[in-house]
């Protein structure tokens, strides 16, 4: 919820947890924010030190050096600590303003410590260091990457999460240099639909010879990790020509031969862009590139993902103000190959990085109600399958009790439909990947929510339209075998 929340808002979502399990139930959860570099700030308990050996209820030996690892930053606040100086560190490590790793904040109390009053300051010590501006090294690096880039003419921008908050700078970037753009599953939408946009995973064998073909490659936001750029994990990624990287983390920054610039993306953006010259579109013609991407990417998908994107295409042209939260379910896994959300931050999901089960249901509970804050109740839909879904069942209660308008849109395919075919794609007898759905129609009834069947394609705007006004959540089951039957693929 807490992940959901903060990528609809912009602030850190805060969660409060017990010692012991509280902090290990919501570890997994951690780990995928970690993954996606998703701030959230999980505040617990821990026992009393020096009462390991004595049975403590929850008691766990080193509980911070255990959930260390998913952070990044783990504190404690001690009987002598002062209030205000510990929450100022905390929300440094918070702020994407500081140009450092964003993630998960751990802050634990000793369970001696919690119900005591904090003495009351008007003032403290710790001054929380903000750097809105680019430092003179990284201006020095962006006067760097202002002449390379302005020696080149078939440049590519590659476009991550981290640059969710800059789309008119990344749009006016890519028209200067006539540049196309390649969006990574968290940075999907940030063209939307713009003729420069390319909307294709660099896993695919088209986008990676868009990027081959370039002479520069600017980077924005992106990890360049695994599962956007070796989703198939067989190491064709093209070595990328020029290779310039603006990113708020160090540590992803470690390829040799690149310009790496250790910043924010707006802030960078905002100092290189007066320096680029601009491109005449006849000498590299990037709207013809990008299209040529488009096209070979699109037919280079397998039949099922080419009717998963005409499927999540009919969701966001009928409700193009809502907002998909995906599981790792098989129209996501479709979709992050190929799919473009109408905006930014419009589509996000667990397929990635961490690969967490059961992500949906909880994540669009808490966008929801970040949404709600801002007076937005336009729908919401959860895209999960029936094995995901059980995971995170008891949160189907919390949309009923707040009324939120999210629909959850169950993709019923029998068990883990991904993970049989992965088994059965490199040769595995498929084993323990076959449970049987609960009667979804049954178990909406249990928690009081709505429910439909989708039986026939053609019926889908229809309940979709319906969502525009509505209140309160429904579950929508899609059966698999019916919907792959009657979905026709249509050219992009």
């Amino acid at each position: 919820m807490a992940d959901g929340y903060t990528r609809v808002t912009g602030k850190p979502g805060v969660c409060f947890v017990i010692t012991g399990p509280g902090l290990t139930n919501i570890a997994t959860a951690m780990g995928q924010a970690l993954a996606d570099s998703i701030p959230m700030l999980v505040i617990s308990t821990v026992n009393v030190a020096g009462t390991a050996s004595q049975g403590r209820l929850h008691a766990m030996p080193q509980q911070q050096n255990m959930i260390k690892p998913l952070t990044v930053a783990s504190f404690q606040l001690n009987q002598n600590d002062d209030v205000e100086d510990t929450m100022a560190q905390v929300f440094a490590a918070l702020s994407r303003h500081n140009n450092t790793p964003l993630g998960p904040v751990h802050l634990q109390i000793p369970l001696n410590v919690i119900g005591h009053p904090a003495a009351h300051k008007t003032s403290h010590g710790t001054q929380i260091p903000i750097s809105q501006q680019p430092s003179g090294d990284c201006l020095e690096q962006i006067n760097q990457a202002a002449s390379l880039i302005n020696k080149k003419s078939h440049i590519v921008i590659l476009a991550g999460g981290g640059a969710v908050n800059s789309q008119p700078l990344i749009q006016q970037c890519a028209q200067t240099l006539d540049a196309p753009v390649v969006t990574t599953i968290n940075g999907r939408g940030l063209m939307a639909n713009h003729p420069l946009s390319v909307p294709a995973s660099p896993s695919l064998k088209a986008t990676r010879s868009l990027l081959a073909k370039a002479d520069c490659v600017l980077a924005l936001g992106t990890q360049m990790g695994q599962t956007d750029y070796d989703m198939n994990v067989d190491g064709l990624l093209p070595t990328l020509n020029n290779l310039i990287r603006i990113d708020i983390n160090p540590k992803v920054m470690l390829q040799d031969q690149q310009l790496s610039l250790h910043c924010d993306c707006a802030n960078a953006l905002t100092a290189l862009l007066p320096l680029l010259e601009q491109k005449q579109p006849t000498i590299s013609d990037g709207e013809n590139r990008a299209l040529a991407a488009r096209t070979a990417a699109f037919n280079e998908l397998p039949v099922a993902y080419q009717q998963h994107h005409t499927f999540l295409t009919t969701l966001t042209q009928t409700l193009p103000q809502a907002l998909i939260v995906g599981d790792s379910t098989q129209p996501v896994y479709g979709g992050n190959c190929y799919f473009e959300p109408p905006a930014p931050k419009a589509w996000f999901n667990s397929a990635t990085g961490f690969g967490t089960l059961g992500y949906a249901v909880p994540a669009a509970v808490g966008a929801a109600l970040g949404r709600r804050l801002h007076n937005n109740h336009q729908p919401i839909i959860a895209l999960t399958g029936d094995g995901g879904l059980q995971f995170c069942l008891a949160e189907l209660a919390t949309a009923k009790d707040f009324d939120l308008p999210i629909m959850f849109m169950v993709w019923n395919n029998q068990g883990y439909g991904e993970i049989e075919s992965s088994m059965l794609a490199v040769g595995v007898t498929p084993v323990g990947v076959s449970p049987s759905p609960p009667m979804l129609c049954a178990l909406a009834s249990a928690y009081g929510l709505d429910y439909q069947l989708l039986s026939h394609f053609s019926q889908l705007k229809g309940i979709l339209q319906q969502r525009l006004n509505a209140q309160g959540p429904l579950l929508l089951e899609v059966p698999e075998n019916l919907m792959m039957a009657q979905i026709e693929t249509a050219c992009v």
